[in-house]
């Protein structure tokens, strides 16, 4: 598995909206300058009230809807995973696929020595060799290996990777843990991502 390509959106303007709730006024300067000096000096944002309240919000239950300025952080990458990935991935609502490469557009080009995860079988390769030279493109999709790996331009938002890490970061393919290893790796991931939830 591989990310990259990875960009993120409206960090710290989700982290300084999590206390409109608590708001009896607004004043859209001072929210601009609270997003200002979140973006200037992120260490010295952390230990800030804006920083705390996300903390603190971020760890409850998603039911109790204070956690929502999560979804309004958004994360876009390219993810390059196995087909047997791809399937499990696609349950989560908010994991929008952009763009991916397509199998039946580009099966009969791809090496599948060096274009599956190396635990596929040489038999799976074999058989789709066999009917890549029939020109069958239906079967050959079919008999496609689950080991095939494809690359796709993911959306998403750090509420569903907050989801993602605590359904996955121990499952058994290997694939999701290295995903909750890199969800691991986006800023201000312990506080808002890996902690604990409620």
């Amino acid at each position: 598995m591989k990310i990259d390509n990875i960009k993120i959106y409206d960090l710290e303007e989700c982290i300084v909206a999590s206390g409109l709730p608590m708001l009896s006024s607004y004043d859209e300067n001072e929210f601009a300058d609270n997003v200002m000096q979140l973006k200037s000096n992120p260490a010295q944002g952390r230990s800030g009230k804006h920083i705390s309240r996300a903390c603190k919000l971020a760890s409850s239950d998603s039911a109790s809807g204070h956690c929502n300025f999560l979804k309004g952080i958004l994360v876009a990458c390219n993810v390059t995973g196995t087909q047997a990935w791809w399937i499990q991935a696609g349950r989560y609502g908010h994991f929008v696929i952009d763009s991916s490469m397509s199998k039946m557009h580009r099966l009969k080009a791809m090496n599948l020595e060096t274009c599956c995860h190396p635990k596929t079988s040489a038999i799976s390769r074999q058989e789709v060799e066999k009917l890549a030279a029939l020109d069958d493109i239906e079967s050959l999709v079919y008999a496609c290996p689950m080991g095939l790996e494809l690359t796709a331009r993911i959306n998403t938002n750090y509420m569903q990777l907050r989801i993602m890490y605590h359904q996955r970061k121990a499952h058994r393919l290997s694939e999701w843990r290295i995903f909750c290893h890199w969800i691991e790796s986006l800023p201000i991931a312990n506080e808002l991502l890996t902690g604990a939830m409620e």
